[in-house]
């Protein structure tokens, strides 16, 4: 058996030493004939072939994809080497049947040419890609169709091709370069027949730099627009630096300024001119990340600057950022916008500056706002706001307002006059806005340093708001008023077509005639009052509730004095009339007290006070009555207890009343009351009085009279008292 030869051994990697070189040769002498081919044939095919002879061949493909008919008037021109491209002349898709005769899209001249070489290494050099006169024709007719949907339907039944691998399509476009891309003369027209409207987009112009992945690039573009239904014309610019990088899906647009300006009656306040801009812009696609810095937006005498970042916009998306109000006018904005009404307040320097900032944090679910700062003339609104689920809108707040005056943005009142006096405002048919507080998920606190409302002023005013579900729960509520204190609570539920109002208030050492000259501009009642109220109404309106109220109320009040009623005045003109003497001179019309309180029920929007007692001076008062607290009207019989005289003038002598009581029927209104005191009442009072003292007096002197006369019987020598004389004794029991 013959022995193997023995193969030196060689390293690896290493090419035998008698290895042949001819394959190597065979496939450079290939490449080199296919080289030839093209050149020859990117020499050649020009003028062998005329791509106008192909138009029926495009326009038959065309109508097998969409159904439409495309018509090619211009001429097709084909560029090989070293461009490898074409230019084609006016082109035109037929619309939709029912849509007319105007073409769905046209289009003047189309430019496209791509490098030749670096096709053979992988690479797409695009040159300056030209579109020129691009219209389209959008439709939508009176039943609701479109005139686009037909080929969207076409396209996706016939779509075979299965997607390619994800991120191949990019890693294929980061071989992409573009010299340029632009659109112009070109626009877009919408037409709703349904809406009767119609949109114009013209005189649009796209202008691109040089393109190549991850390379900054300048765009801008600008178009006119107009519309009706309602009116709406203007125009649009845009100008930055713009980067795509297709490989690692990341997006930049820096130094960028979006301007608009805008008029007619789709624009609020009739005219616009807005203005956004960022020094900043990155979109991360594969990270799922945003960042926008340094941009500014304005419109309408408001400038925005605001900074944000995003994270997870795949899965769960979470934004943070900050946002800054400049220094600006609300009452300028409002009437730029049109709204000059809504600027027309009762103090006419309010509205007259406002500023702001905070920072916010939201997901997908929730927003949250802190370090809130707003500033309105001299108010300060801090805190923060946070929406815990945006699915149930659940609304949480913690909000801070130093001082507000709430008169000042109120609408003006108008002046009164003897012929047109100033019409009051009805609060009977002030309603309560049932579906706002059935869709309210609300849960927070407010405090105001200082408030003024309807000309009241309080302080260190505190409002804890529960609402969920039709259930509004205000509680604690809590101020300081008038050199006392308010706390309660307030429940609503609005679930019905017929809320109930519960109510829970105190009010603590409230000078009250302050308050009541603040709040109605009248004095009528002073002094120092506490009043305890647990009611529970029923209605959508402050009138019927007014009307069904029902609960407990207690109050007092402590020196002070009761505007348009006098009682001692009525008790002595009584008196003067029942001794026919003329009346006193008028007097101030207001009984001063010292104390003054009661309570008792509330049934149907009446109290039924039972036990109204009250120190006068020379007079102490008791009884009971009702007061209509709907209608506001009293009804009262009261008891006066004379307990001394008062100096009324020298006509007015009312000494005899001491010790006396007085009957007293108290009526009308609450802003007219009126008191009578009960004249015969008195007469027969002071008859009976009258009466018991002749009696006392007559037996007085019959006692003496029994008694000399029994001296005399007994004792004879004892003459009878002097002064004494013998009557009939009939006459014993007379009556003088």
């Amino acid at each position: 058996m013959p022995t193997k030869p023995h193969l030196p051994e060689r390293k690896p990697g290493t090419p035998p030493a008698h290895a042949p070189h001819r394959p190597w040769k065979i496939a450079g002498i290939v490449v080199a004939c296919i080289i030839a081919v093209i050149i020859i044939l990117v020499i050649v095919l020009p003028f062998v072939i005329n791509p106008n002879d192909f138009k029926p061949q495009i326009a038959k493909a065309v109508k097998e994809k969409t159904g439409r008919e495309l018509s090619i008037s211009g001429n097709i021109k084909l560029s090989i080497f070293p461009w490898l491209g074409a230019q084609i002349g006016p082109m035109a898709l037929g619309n939709a049947p029912g849509f007319g005769n105007t073409p769905f899209a046209s289009i003047n001249e189309t430019d496209v040419h791509v490098k030749f070489w670096p096709l053979l290494r992988g690479k797409i050099e695009v040159g300056t890609v030209k579109l020129d006169g691009l219209q389209l024709d959008l439709e939508r007719d009176a039943r609701g169709r479109s005139n686009w949907q037909d080929i969207l339907d076409r396209l996706k039944s016939g779509s075979g091709a299965s997607p390619s691998a994800g991120g191949s399509s990019g890693k294929g476009l980061a071989n992409l370069q573009m010299q340029g891309f632009s659109v112009t003369n070109s626009g877009l027209v919408w037409r709703d027949a349904q809406k009767h409207q119609q949109y114009i987009l013209s005189n649009f112009q796209f202008d691109m730099g040089a393109f190549a992945s991850g390379k900054p690039m300048r765009v801008s573009t600008g178009f006119d627009f107009s519309g009706t239904n309602p009116q709406l014309s203007g125009h649009a610019d845009f100008k930055g630096t713009v980067s795509a990088d297709l490989v690692h899906k990341i997006y930049t647009a820096s130094n960028a300024r979006l301007e608009l300006s805008a008029s007619g009656d789709a624009v609020p306040g009739g005219k616009v001119r807005a203005q956004l801009v960022w020094q900043q812009g990155a979109l991360n696609m594969d990270a799922g990340t945003l960042a926008i810095n340094g941009l500014a937006a304005s419109a309408y005498g408001v400038k925005l600057q605001a900074d944000a970042e995003g994270r997870g916009l795949h899965d769960q998306p979470s934004f943070n950022g900050s946002l800054t109000l400049a220094l600006f006018s609300p009452r300028a904005v409002l009437t730029a916008l049109g709204q000059a009404s809504l600027a027309n307040t009762r103090d006419p320097q309010a509205l007259a500056q406002a500023s702001g900032s905070l920072n916010f944090v939201s997901s997908s679910d929730a927003v949250t706002v802190q370090d809130l700062n707003f500033k309105l003339d001299d108010s300060t609104l801090t805190g923060t706001v946070s929406v815990k689920d945006l699915t149930s809108r659940a609304l949480q707040f913690n909000l801070n307002v130093n001082q507000l005056n709430a008169d000042r943005y109120l609408p003006p009142q108008k002046a009164a006059t003897p012929l047109q006096p100033r019409e009051p405002t009805d609060i009977n048919k002030i309603s309560l806005p049932l579906r706002t507080l059935r869709a309210l998920n609300v849960d927070g606190r407010l405090h105001v340093g200082q408030l003024t409302l309807l000309n009241t002023h309080s302080s260190d005013l505190g409002v804890g708001v529960h609402a969920a579900g039709g259930i509004v729960q205000v509680n604690p509520l809590s101020a300081q008023l008038y050199g006392g204190a308010l706390t309660g609570s307030v429940h609503i539920d609005a679930n019905s077509d017929t809320p109930v109002v519960t109510e829970n208030l105190s009010l603590q050492n409230v000078q009250a005639g302050g308050l009541l000259q603040d709040l109605v501009g009248v004095k009528r009642l002073s002094g120092t009052a506490s009043l305890r109220v647990n009611t529970r109404a029923l209605g959508p309106t402050v009138g019927e509730m007014r009307h069904t109220l029902n609960g407990k109320m207690s109050f007092a009040l402590m020196n002070g004095a009761l505007q348009g009623i006098n009682i001692w005045n009525a008790i002595a003109r009584a008196e003067a009339l029942a001794r026919h003497q003329p009346a006193p001179p008028p007097a101030a019309n207001q009984t001063e007290f010292a104390t003054l309180q009661g309570s008792g029920d509330i049934r149907n929007g009446v109290l039924d006070n039972r036990n109204l007692v009250a120190q006068l001076p020379f007079m102490n008062l008791e009884g009971s009555g009702k007061l209509d607290l709907a209608e506001n009207t009293l009804d009262y019989q009261l008891k006066a207890h004379i307990t001394g005289t008062p100096k009324l003038g020298a006509k007015s002598d009312l000494s005899g009343l001491a010790g006396k009581i007085i009957p007293l029927k108290i009526s009308g209104t609450l802003t007219s009351p009126s008191v009578t005191p009960d004249i015969a009442a008195a007469v027969q009072e002071r008859a009976r009085t009258e009466l018991q003292k002749k009696k006392q007096e007559v037996r007085g002197r019959l006692e003496n009279r029994i008694r000399n006369k029994l001296k005399g019987l007994l004792n004879p020598s004892v003459p009878p008292s002097s002064g004494t004389h013998l009557r009939p004794l009939a006459a014993l029991t007379e009556v003088q």
